[in-house]
């Protein structure tokens, strides 16, 4: 199989890792053993990063309920990148001119460049969201703007998260050290560039996530 699409199934696997946990032993294992398909697809082009699927799919049994206390409802790490980085602000009419706001407004930009804007309630800095970017637009990787993305937009949020996963002493430092693994070998066929992000006329973004 092609390495590109390789990576592709591997992001779309750490998107739906990220999302709540699966009701019912039955799907749980099903679940298990489709993860476990790709991740013997991902080593042959990404040894690193399918030794820390395989951990984290070893490690994490977490309880619906476990899911929603650590990263829903006053969650203890929030699945927003931004919001890491950025202060939250106090006020409506602030938070309208944050740094955060101007953020994910540039996070919609690069989605409409590739023909995406995202539907339903979750924000541009979902972190699922944007690993399901990078599996849709992996056969886009001579467009620069993906680079920038990736550089510029993914890569400097991602310390924060871990910090603090690392802090929670959760396997889900182990499904973000996968995400980053993977990304370091997808980087070395991407284009980068320094080249402004130019919008262009967008479609809807068909994908929804499993929330409690």
């Amino acid at each position: 199989m092609d390495a590109d699409l390789i990576l592709r199934d591997a992001y779309t696997l750490i998107a739906e890792q990220w999302c709540s946990p699966p009701n019912g032993e039955e799907d749980r294992e099903q679940v298990r053993k489709d993860a476990e398909s790709v991740v013997d697809r991902v080593r042959g082009v990404a040894e690193e990063g399918a030794a820390l699927l395989a951990k984290f799919l070893a490690e994490s049994s977490l309880s619906e309920e476990d899911y929603v206390d650590l990263f829903e409802l006053a969650p203890k790490c929030a699945l927003y990148l931004g919001s890491h980085t950025y202060d939250e602000p106090h006020t409506c009419a602030n938070a309208a001119v944050s740094d955060r706001n101007g953020y994910m407004i540039e996070l919609g930009g690069i989605y409409r460049h590739f023909g995406h804007v995202t539907v339903g309630r979750e924000l541009p800095d979902y972190l699922p969201l944007m690993v399901d970017f990078l599996a849709l637009t992996i056969e886009s990787k001579d467009d620069t703007i993906r680079g920038k993305f990736i550089a510029e937009y993914f890569l400097p949020f991602v310390p924060p998260l871990r910090s603090r996963l690392e802090a929670l002493k959760t396997p889900y430092l182990h499904l973000l050290e996968a995400l980053e693994s993977i990304i370091t070998v997808d980087l070395k066929t991407q284009v980068l560039s320094k080249e402004p992000v130019q919008p262009t006329q967008p479609i809807k973004w068909e994908k929804t996530y499993d929330t409690v």
